[in-house]
């Protein structure tokens, strides 16, 4: 991935770029570690809640076969019209679907078999002034447990829900999930570098209980270069730096 500098504020990958300038929320890593991350095995029909730029989106097109198609759902209008602007300069635009809509306005009998989510992280604390960014950092507008909640009813048998949260609010939705009859096949714990703290957790749902896959992902060597492993994940999206 390169961000090229000058007027073209956009971030490049192997297959596809996009621009994020109106967005609320810029690419970052925690989009790009889920895009990588989340598995599409089986997947025919996969939603994005709250796509931003449509970076995830993209990422899963990418990964996908033709004949699967991707629904992003963006209520903020700035984000919504720049994610079309990017779905449709895209080589995979005709599997491409976005609406203006928020999760709570999507009917029940509208099934996937793959949803995903980089969603709001704070449930609590100081919220930035600027009203895009509070919604797109905060839960006000919906909360993890309602995204839970809406995503249990709208995954066909056998579908999965996949999100990347900080770890305190990732283990608390766990229990919740439980509730609602998701149940936690796979989690990924990942750390920056191998003295700090875990600070995200990947974790997938899924609408049948299953043996739990437990795995870690080191993002950084000491001297900031990439680890093998996150190498790996990513090296199919980022340009060669």
């Amino acid at each position: 991935m390169h961000r090229k500098s000058g007027s073209d504020n956009a971030f490049y990958f192997k297959q596809f770029h996009l621009h994020h300038d109106r967005c609320s929320m810029k690419v970052g890593t925690d989009a790009i570690l889920l895009g990588a991350w989340a598995s599409i095995a089986e997947a025919k029909r996969i939603l994005d809640i709250g796509t931003g730029s449509g970076v995830i989106a993209l990422m899963l097109a990418q990964r996908s076969d033709s004949n699967v198609s991707i629904v992003g759902i963006e209520p903020d209008l700035s984000s919504f019209i720049q994610a079309s602007e990017n779905f449709n300069a895209s080589h995979w635009s005709s599997r491409l679907q976005l609406m203006n809509i928020r999760l709570q306005d999507l009917k029940d009998d509208d099934k996937f078999d793959l949803i995903v989510s980089n969603p709001p992280f704070f449930s609590s604390g100081l919220k930035p002034p600027v009203d895009q960014r509070k919604s797109a950092r905060h839960t006000h507008a919906l909360s993890h447990e309602e995204l839970v909640l809406i995503s249990s009813r709208l995954l066909r048998p056998g579908g999965r829900l996949s999100l990347v949260l900080p770890s305190n609010e990732g283990q608390r939705l766990i229990i919740y999930a439980e509730k609602v009859n998701l149940h936690c096949s796979r989690i990924c714990s990942v750390k920056t570098r191998v003295h700090k703290p875990v600070e995200r957790l990947l974790i997938e749902f899924s609408t049948q209980r299953e043996s739990q896959a437990v795995e870690e992902l080191l993002l950084e060597l000491s001297d900031g270069k990439r680890t093998a492993a996150y190498d790996a994940l990513v090296s199919n999206f980022y340009l060669a730096t």
